[in-house]
């Protein structure tokens, strides 16, 4: 045999590694499944994560300033409560340490594979299961996949003309660099929500001279922070006292909620609310009024600081309100012919929430997932979707709110996944998959009742380019958790 087919050598097999379930995602939602799964003593499970470290979006959002905007003892698990909150809202590094005590404690780092990417998923009909090839060559074949990427997972880039071109430092929150110098220097903040106001005082307070560009102003509320003290921490130890001020937490949440019905006096109240605090943190009547939101309140996240409106008034920030025409080396040219030099531009964007799931998923049939959701996300209680089997979303289409925790949500999911793959194993089958008019019919009544909401009376991230609504659950969070737990799986197909 010739010396040069001796040396040949055969393609390697990818290695295949079987699991019951793969998870995709080791922030919140990832973390609860994997701990369920434990739980329930199912140990035949991996969670795939991209990153270096656990955590989400937790891990991504590193930006100074970065913290919940619920309540810290409404965002933790009901099965893990946390007595080391420092304070009322907690900071980002204090909700990553919570993840990283909790992976601990459940034994879920053995399972973890951080910094792996997977390339695609699909389901074999022929066996039943889903194969899931790797970024490192390697393939995972499971019988579920639960995908816990979430909505907020891929930053959202403006679209504006000349962004590349800009020659200083670029920054996405969402994928912050600490080592970029910000004292002294001239940053321009484009974006005004949530995360800008917990990132422009910080900006100020660190020395640097903030232009903040504005689209469109949004509702401002007090943040009803405090700090805990030892008492606090001494009585957060007793899980009797945790369950508790979650529960109270859960319920305030609710009634807040009552403030996004149309017309109602708990709508007037918080749009009182917020013009007092207007009023109290900006003097200057012309800046109000640049300020003041030309939408309903809760058509869009609320913000909820005690900081935000006082520092868009200091003389360290200057408000830009006039659209942004293109942006250019040196820095971003507006609508009034004029360019405001910048030595540094952040992008406070948020995430693009319509494509999220930016991985080719492909079901029965071979149907890729992406051209089911061409017309925006839908699914099954933010589940279930029709014509791909044993795939669980968590925290998925139409499961976000305006007033609460997504973990209210997220651990309702989990135990219907479980019970699903115990469903499974009892009838003998080796997938299930909900109906699509099951979806369809459920669909058509969330949208239904969207219709006319204050969600459908602005632009926002909550809506696709379609303009349906692919994010609000429309009804309370007790609901949710009611039909979901009780729903059983006669609008399922199995296989």
């Amino acid at each position: 045999m010739p010396a040069r087919a001796q040396n040949a050598r055969m393609p390697e097999t990818p290695a295949v590694h079987r699991v019951d379930v793969a998870i995709l995602g080791a922030g919140m939602s990832g973390l609860a499944m994997a701990s369920a799964l434990k739980r329930a003593g199912r140990h035949d499970f991996v969670v795939v994560e991209r990153s270096a470290g656990l955590g989400g979006t937790w891990w991504d959002n590193r930006y100074p300033g970065a913290a919940v905007d619920v309540p810290a003892p409404l965002y933790s698990f009901s099965f893990a409560p946390n007595p080391r909150w420092s304070r009322r809202f907690a900071p980002a590094p204090e909700i990553l340490a919570y993840q990283q005590r909790l992976a601990e404690a459940e034994g879920l780092l053995p399972h973890l594979r951080l910094g792996r990417c997977l390339t695609s998923a699909t389901f074999d009909e022929a066996t039943g299961r889903w194969r899931l090839p790797l970024d490192d060559g390697g393939v995972l074949d499971a019988r579920a996949f639960v995908c816990s990427t979430g909505p907020l997972s891929l930053p959202r880039w403006p679209a504006i003309d000349g962004l590349a071109r800009f020659a200083g430092p670029r920054l996405h929150t969402a994928r912050w660099d600490a080592g970029v110098p910000l004292a002294g220097r001239r940053v321009g903040v484009i974006g005004t929500g949530s995360t800008a106001a917990q990132l422009v005082p910080e900006l100020v307070r660190g020395g640097a001279q903030v232009t903040v560009f504005q689209r469109t102003a949004n509702w401002v509320l007090p943040r009803f922070d405090r700090r805990y003290g030892a008492l606090d921490r001494l009585l957060f130890a007793l899980p009797g006292w945790n369950r508790a001020v979650r529960l109270f937490w859960a319920g305030t949440s609710e009634a807040f909620r009552r403030g996004f019905e149309p017309g109602s006096a708990a709508q007037r109240r918080l749009v009182a609310l917020a013009e007092q605090h207007l009023r109290r943190q900006v003097k200057d009547p012309a800046l109000r009024e640049r300020l003041r939101p030309p939408y309903p309140i809760g058509c869009k996240r609320i913000i909820f600081s005690n900081e935000w409106l006082r520092v868009l008034a200091s003389p360290g920030v200057a408000l830009v309100t006039e659209g942004i025409v293109h942006i250019t080396p040196t820095g971003v040219a507006t609508a009034d012919g004029r360019e405001h030099a910048l030595d540094v531009l952040v992008c406070a964007t948020g995430f693009d929430v319509e494509h999220s799931l930016a991985l080719p998923v492909r079901g029965r049939g071979g149907g890729a997932l992406q051209d089911a959701w061409r017309d925006g996300p839908r699914a099954h209680f933010g589940t279930s979707v029709a014509g791909f089997p044993n795939l669980f979303l968590m925290l998925g289409p139409n499961t976000a709110t305006g007033h609460t925790s997504t973990l209210l949500f997220i651990e309702p999911q989990v135990r219907f996944a479980l019970r699903a793959l115990a469903e499974l194993e009892h009838r003998g089958q080796r997938w299930l998959d909900v109906r699509a008019d099951t979806l369809e019919r459920f669909d058509t009544e969330l949208q239904q009742r969207l219709e006319g909401s204050v969600w459908m009376q602005c632009r926002s991230w909550y809506r696709a380019a379609s303009g349906r609504n692919m994010a609000i659950w429309p009804g309370y969070t007790p609901e949710f958790r009611r039909r979901l737990g009780a729903l059983g799986f006669e609008g399922f197909e199995f296989g």
